[in-house]
């Protein structure tokens, strides 16, 4: 066989990887967007869940106002995560993060999340 690259062949694997470059690009946009959108409609959802718990009473306008204005640290989205899993009580979640925002040592008992 003959082992010979032609000018026409570099050619045409210049226009293949262009391609695939420009595809995968356009993949990288495409999905970097798309979390983009997910994260605001997340956020939209957690006002409105707010709006609903202070249209019920069961926030008061200045709290819901203080979560609204505050961005959860990681440690809070932690917590919030085991909640809704069911790692851990409402309670206790209630403590941690009492602990945490006071600087102090976890209360006795909770090693790890």
């Amino acid at each position: 066989m003959n082992s010979v690259v032609t000018l026409a062949d570099s050619e045409v694997m210049f226009f293949i990887v262009a391609l695939a470059g420009i595809g995968l690009i356009a993949i990288w946009v495409t999905v970097y967007n798309l979390s983009k959108l997910l994260q605001a409609r997340a956020r939209e959802t957690t006002r409105r869940e707010i709006a609903a718990y202070v249209a019920e009473g069961s926030i008061d306008p200045e709290h819901a106002a203080k979560l609204l204005a505050t961005e959860a640290s990681e440690l809070e989205r932690q917590i919030g995560t085991a909640i809704a899993w069911g790692t851990i009580s409402p309670k206790k979640a209630e403590s941690l993060l009492k602990a945490a925002r006071e600087g102090k040592q976890e209360p006795a008992g909770v090693a790890e999340i």
